[in-house]
């Protein structure tokens, strides 16, 4: 450990903590998670998991979102958001 280099990163506090919970939960810390995730990527040369952008702003969303905040603002929307299941 002696060679070891120490990496710095900024993240959102809550985010860490979520983070570590689930981390120590599988028996591992941060460090031990950094060092498999870099290995995954030299060894695989690619990231180690698949990225991909928020469904939420796909083009099919924004236009619901669009589509009902225009019945909004005329008084003609709805509280059925489909959503949730109506009960």
């Amino acid at each position: 450990m002696a060679n070891d280099t120490k990496v710095t990163a900024r993240i959102d506090p809550t985010l860490k903590s979520e983070a570590e919970a689930l981390l120590d939960d599988m028996g591992l810390n941060f460090s031990v998670w950094i060092t498999m995730a870099t290995k995954a990527l030299v060894n695989e040369r690619k990231i180690p998991f698949e990225v991909k952008a928020s469904p939420f702003y796909s083009d099919e969303n924004t236009k619901i979102l669009e589509d009902r905040l225009k019945k909004y603002k005329v008084g003609s929307s709805t509280s059925n958001h489909g959503l949730l299941e109506d009960k």
